[in-house]
């Protein structure tokens, strides 16, 4: 698997992390009827499908569905996916990821360095499993999304050139590779109703001093057969935070210490006198 040096980085960083808050007890927040851990989070995604890309100028885009979220210090499970047939019901987060469009392509001994700029990354809050497999790409992506917006996402740029995700495929054919090709980004929040939980800028990019809330890792491998060519997995790591206090919230807290502070010295006076 072969990953820029800074995402390797981000990884350490973020087990190290880990490791330093392992003591603490799990905490927890609710979006949409989702669990999500406070502290280190990873979504899991068990199968995305997505477009193959051959040649510059390709789009890269596709949809998923997240099989867990989990708390990856305790390895405590807090979403699990539900069911998996069309129809099924459940809390059912899609992922749709779209845009993300080939700038270079590099061949080496071992295979091919693809660079990508722009893109985006969203999930989608269902009661029921849509159809992911209509026999339309583009239907397929009008399901994952018809949900609520639960997390939006853009990718970082992390070199001089915009690029915005590394995608590594092995062999000598892009249309016909063989083993599991492997990508790599980091990922802003840009909306959505859990954004606040995920928006940390907690990794970074290694370029320009840039920081970004998320960082991806997948895998990819040709599986013919439905709407989209090739298949795989993917895992997306974040520092999550717990909800900071609403303004009213504060002002009743303030208001008490106020309060509090009067009474204190209202009894030292009672005692002096």
């Amino acid at each position: 698997m072969k990953l820029k040096p800074a995402l390797l980085a981000a990884a350490a960083a973020g087990l190290l992390f880990a490791g330093v808050a392992s003591a603490s007890p799990l905490t927890t927040v609710t979006v949409d009827g989702v669990t999500i851990p406070t502290g280190g989070v990873t979504i899991g995604v068990q199968l995305d499908r997505d477009t193959l890309i051959t040649a510059v100028g390709d789009q890269l885009m596709g949809v998923g569905v997240v099989s867990q979220i989990q708390d990856f210090t305790s390895s405590t499970t807090t979403y699990l996916q539900p069911c998996a047939t069309t129809g099924c019901s459940g809390t059912i987060i899609t992922d749709v990821f779209s845009g993300l469009m080939v700038r270079s392509i590099v061949s080496g001994p071992t295979g091919f360095d693809i660079y990508l700029t722009g893109g985006t990354l969203d999930y989608y809050i269902h009661s029921s499993m849509p159809n992911l497999n209509t026999g339309s790409q583009a239907t397929d992506m009008a399901n994952a999304t018809s949900g609520t917006l639960f997390l939006a996402l853009q990718p970082a740029v992390f070199d001089s050139s915009g690029d915005t995700m590394h995608i590594f495929v092995p062999g000598n054919s892009l249309s016909q590779f063989s083993g599991n090709a492997q990508g790599d980004a980091f990922l802003n929040v840009v909306g959505g109703d859990a954004g606040w939980v995920f928006n940390t800028n907690t990794y970074a990019t290694g370029y320009n001093g840039g920081m970004a809330d998320m960082s991806f890792v997948g895998n990819a491998h040709l599986a013919p057969g439905g709407d989209f060519p090739v298949g795989g997995s993917d895992d997306v790591f974040s520092q999550t935070k717990a909800k900071v206090p609403e303004p009213s919230s504060l002002a009743m807290l303030g208001a008490g210490l106020l309060l509090f502070g009067w009474s204190a010295w209202r009894r030292k006076a009672s005692k002096v006198s």
